[in-house]
């Protein structure tokens, strides 16, 4: 079965070379600090950040769980459909999470947003930006009137930038009540790593961080993330790949926009919608191709698809032709 439902790289970072090399100079007998700052500084660099803002954690999960537990004492709030996470990490704390619907098309209303803020008044917003399960960019105007209608209520917003790399470059909302997350499971190809970063700035940061372990991560993976930055031409050559995966992707899903709905999107992954898109999903999953599909209402006509190695685009066309074929007129 080809994977199409996690949204994960199809394709390992590192050689075995590379990887041999980590193992032979990691001293698993020590307690990793040095690994953890080095990492985070080799972060920075990349991305032009201030490191004494950053700090990691066992995956962006785990640090939503941990924003939660800090800073969601007077509710949370979300968009739905959002991140599915989210949810379940708030209903281990609290009794449910907060939500704002989507419009039929599923783009979302802000001054239904706002409103909504206003009127429950949670201590803490959560918004993937690209969007999750659907691929849009929400425009910095939008997330700029999240923050400062949290800032009123005296909360904070959490900013999902788990895809960004897949993204245009955008202005960032500003504020002091912003965490962004970040990981190396999507565009970096370590999702077994479980390597997550959040950054934020002040008392913000000093919340987020109060419950931290001593040792948030492991010395082999911080480690093996520093390897990844170490040749810069190779990364770049690792992200064209999965590029250049996403426009073929685009391009496969193109033969059948007459027949269902396809968003737009700057993820490494496609949503698609309407009265026949989960019935391509299952005729896909019946040739080897196994994409995401929900059991929640507002998704029940939905499916997402994720990035593939090039190889299997060809299986992938004639799977989708033929089952256009079903409903040519």
């Amino acid at each position: 079965m080809i994977i199409m439902n996690r949204n994960t790289s199809p394709l390992k970072p590192l050689s075995e070379e590379q990887i041999i090399k980590v193992v032979k100079n990691t001293d698993y007998n020590q307690y990793p600090d040095q690994e953890r700052q080095r990492f985070i500084n080799i972060y920075a660099q990349a991305y032009d950040l201030n490191p004494s803002e950053i700090e990691v954690a066992n995956g962006s999960d785990e640090w939503i769980q941990k924003i939660i537990m800090t800073l969601g004492q007077n509710g949370v709030m979300s968009l739905n459909p959002d991140f599915v996470m989210y949810k379940v990490y708030t209903e281990q704390i609290k009794p449910e999470l907060l939500t704002v619907d989507c419009e039929p098309d599923f783009s979302f209303d802000f001054a239904k947003v706002v409103q909504a803020i206003k009127e429950q008044k949670p201590s803490l917003f959560l918004i993937s930006n690209p969007h999750n399960p659907t691929g849009i960019m929400f425009k910095t105007e939008e997330l700029q009137l999240l923050v400062d209608t949290m800032a009123e209520v005296g909360g904070y917003l959490v900013l999902d930038e788990c895809y960004i790399d897949f993204a245009e470059k955008y202005e960032r909302p500003q504020g002091d009540n912003i965490v962004v997350l970040r990981t190396l499971s999507k565009v970096y190809g370590m999702a077994g790593l479980r390597i997550g970063l959040a950054i934020a700035r002040g008392e913000t940061f000093a919340k987020i961080n109060s419950i931290n372990h001593p040792y948030p991560l492991n010395s082999l993976s911080l480690n093996l993330a520093s390897e990844l930055f170490s040749d810069k031409e190779k990364l770049s050559e690792y992200k064209n790949y999965q590029f250049e995966s996403k426009r073929q992707l685009e391009r496969a899903l193109a033969q059948v926009e007459s027949l269902i709905t396809i968003k737009p999107s700057l993820a490494n992954y496609i949503f698609t919608y309407g009265d026949l898109a989960v019935d391509m999903a299952k005729y896909l999953i019946e040739k080897g191709f196994l994409p995401r599909t929900y059991d929640v209402p507002i998704l029940k006509n939905a499916a997402r698809y994720s990035i593939i190695k090039l190889d299997d685009y060809s299986i992938l066309n004639q799977a989708i032709v033929e089952w256009k074929e079903k409903y040519r007129h």
